[in-house]
């Protein structure tokens, strides 16, 4: 891999792993445009980076959710006496159990890596990631055509944090977007675009970090000129900072536009998996 390579994907992973796109496929067809083996430990070391910059990233953008979380359950545990507040239970402590909720089924996501594994690995990678890109885009553009909800990230309920958990197993396997079923699974709910966004970000803090980890882990560190400290920084640092831009980016859009736009990018990097492998084919 060259360093040309290195930033490429960095940059997509900051885009891609945060818009409703699938960043899993796009890494991998990246890699395949630019000629970067996507197995072996190096690889996979280098891919643990790009997440663990990505959940940076969202630690950075959502510190103010993530404080009042903190602060929320320092009262809870006596640390720190409770500020003067309404009535009711915190805001700050039940987003913290509504994002632990729905983080908490993909612990049998990992379970399913050695799948994910063959998947990306087999001669029919590029025909997966092409069916389940396209997949992503038709639930994302009728869930987004049809939705006229209201509700506020306040009004989420414990319901809407366990089906966006469920779906979200699935997301295990390249081409399907994480956050592009998050943010189906709210809009269906009656959620508006910015509380679908912003708890599809906050989601993807816990998602992003743990993954990275298990991956960097399992990886043990990689091997070769790929997983010198320069690539591994490189590849950290860019993402984060690509990453904390794009959650600015698709709050905003959220909030003013439908996210149908993202449907039609799915079904184009489909239509180009396919017209990869029909070229290597």
């Amino acid at each position: 891999m060259t360093i040309l390579a290195a930033v490429l994907l960095a940059l997509a992973a900051g885009i891609t792993e945060i818009l409703p796109v699938s960043g899993s496929g796009h890494i991998y067809l990246l890699a395949e445009i630019l000629g970067v083996p996507v197995t072996g430990a190096a690889f996979q070391s280098f891919r643990a980076m790009l997440l663990l910059g990505v959940g940076f990233a969202g630690l950075l953008f959502y510190h103010a959710h993530l404080k009042e979380m903190l602060q929320e359950n320092l009262v809870l545990l006596g640390v720190i006496r409770p500020p003067k507040r309404e009535r009711g239970v915190p805001f700050g402590r039940r987003l913290g159990l509504l994002v632990f909720m729905a983080a908490l089924p993909m612990v049998l996501a990992f379970f399913l890596n050695t799948l994910r594994k063959q998947i990306e690995t087999g001669d029919y990678a590029l025909l997966y990631i092409c069916a389940l890109l396209i997949l992503s885009g038709i639930v994302l553009f009728f869930t987004a055509r049809s939705a006229r909800g209201e509700r506020i990230i306040r009004e989420m309920t414990l319901h809407d944090a366990i089906l966006t958990g469920i779906v979200q197993i699935l997301t295990v396997f390249p081409g399907l977007s994480r956050s592009g079923l998050v943010v189906s699974v709210l809009l269906h709910r009656g959620m508006n675009g910015t509380a679908a966004a912003e708890f599809a970000g906050l989601l993807g803090i816990p998602v992003f970090l743990a993954s990275g980890l298990v991956q960097l882990i399992s990886a043990g560190g990689g091997t070769g000129s790929l997983a010198t400290a320069p690539y591994l920084i490189l590849g950290f640092a860019l993402s984060a900072l690509v990453g904390f831009f794009t959650l600015r980016f698709f709050t905003d859009l959220m909030a003013h536009r439908s996210p149908t736009v993202f449907a039609y990018w799915s079904w184009g990097a489909g239509v180009l998996s396919l017209i990869l492998f029909l070229i290597s084919a």
